[in-house]
């Protein structure tokens, strides 16, 4: 980052981050009860609020990368404190969209197992013998997108029900989508418009100081 940004490369959001996490991912995750492994949930808590709090701040660098694609826009949206626009400015719905149906079809396949479709390494000697190769490789790649649209076409078609498992998943789909969309990308956007107002000269509203 750098050294005269007005204090944006300080922007810390981990209280608020803590807060949500206990307030909206915990009981969005877990099960009422008490497993008696409190040791292991607490190192499961730090290491997961350590990559959580590494996502959202990773937002400085975003911000600094927009703002340098269009800096007059940006400092003309701050100096009239218009962070509604600063917001407006920095957001790319169609990336949002994206990363939303990516992070349902990883949560739908986690745990699996992978499919296994082999493909010969060795003995790719002669012409012949790589074009097959390519070829194999080729339709392995087609196979997998098959798959992929499968269970996004899967998912779109299965009713959301609070807290139940998804058909063959280890982990809810629809929930862990929510988390991001809810919690992890709103946390991002907000240090962003933080970091943008700093880098500006100016302090951002209340609601983006992280308190």
């Amino acid at each position: 980052m750098l050294s005269n940004d007005g204090g944006a490369s300080d922007i810390n959001f981990n209280n608020v981050l803590l807060r949500r996490y206990i307030s909206d991912i915990i009981p969005a995750i877990t099960q009422q009860g008490d497993d008696e492994q409190h040791g292991s949930s607490v190192v499961c808590d730090v290491n997961l609020l350590q990559a959580l709090s590494r996502r959202i701040h990773y937002g400085k660098f975003v911000a600094e990368s927009k703002y340098r694609s269009n800096p007059k826009e940006y400092e003309r949206l701050v100096s009239e404190n218009n962070h509604e626009g600063v917001m407006a400015l920095l957001t790319n719905m169609a990336v949002e969209q994206k990363l939303l149906r990516r992070v349902r079809l990883k949560a739908a396949n986690y745990g699996r197992e992978p499919m296994d479709i082999p493909i010969p390494l060795d003995g790719l000697d002669t012409e012949q013998e790589k074009s097959a190769y390519v070829k194999k490789a080729e339709e392995r790649q087609i196979v997998a997108v098959a798959a992929a649209t499968a269970v996004m076409a899967a998912l779109e078609s299965w009713d959301h029900q609070q807290g139940e498992i998804r058909q063959g998943s280890k982990v809810d789909p629809l929930v862990i989508e929510a988390i991001y969309r809810d919690l992890i990308i709103p946390l991002t956007k907000d240090i962003e418009v933080a970091y943008l107002f700093k880098r500006c000269g100016k302090e951002p509203p209340p609601q983006y100081r992280g308190l």
